[in-house]
């Protein structure tokens, strides 16, 4: 015994042959742009993705700071850090983070300097939070609705 199911499959068969296109660009997007407006709002919380604080600066790196006397933030100098954060769709993938060279220290911590003698503390700035997921899920659901 079998299930016949009749009627007007038209819409149907759209929206599947929709699904099989993959994801539309605009939606993986509108995706990016939320990641990266977190992101961006990291630098100002100075936390990390999952919600932790970042490290204090040093009192050395205070001493040096350009902005001591308005309360340097860690990773906000000049703000040029920050302000490279884009994002980028290739494909399938959706891309956030920034090309400059001393975001990897940062984002994992490690030796820096001459003789690599500074320790410099991790502070995740780039991630995926929950946040990020539930926005996500919120416009895919979105998508797929229409």
């Amino acid at each position: 015994m079998g299930v016949r199911l009749r009627g007007d499959w038209r819409e149907l068969e759209e929206k599947l042959h929709q699904l099989a296109g993959g994801i539309p660009r605009r939606v993986k997007e509108a995706i990016a742009e939320g990641v990266k407006s977190r992101t961006l709002r990291r630098f100002e919380e100075s936390r990390a993705p999952d919600g932790t604080p970042w490290p204090p600066l040093s009192p050395v790196t205070l001493a040096r700071s350009k902005r001591r006397r308005k309360g340097a933030k860690p990773l906000f100098n000049q703000g040029r850090f920050r302000n490279s954060i884009a994002w980028t769709v290739r494909g399938d993938a959706i891309v956030v983070g920034t090309n400059v060279v001393y975001a990897r220290i940062h984002q994992y911590g490690g030796y820096a300097g001459r003789g690599r003698k500074v320790r410099i503390p991790a502070r995740p700035y780039l991630g995926i939070t929950e946040e990020d997921r539930r926005e996500a899920e919120r416009l895919l659901k979105e998508w797929l609705q229409r």
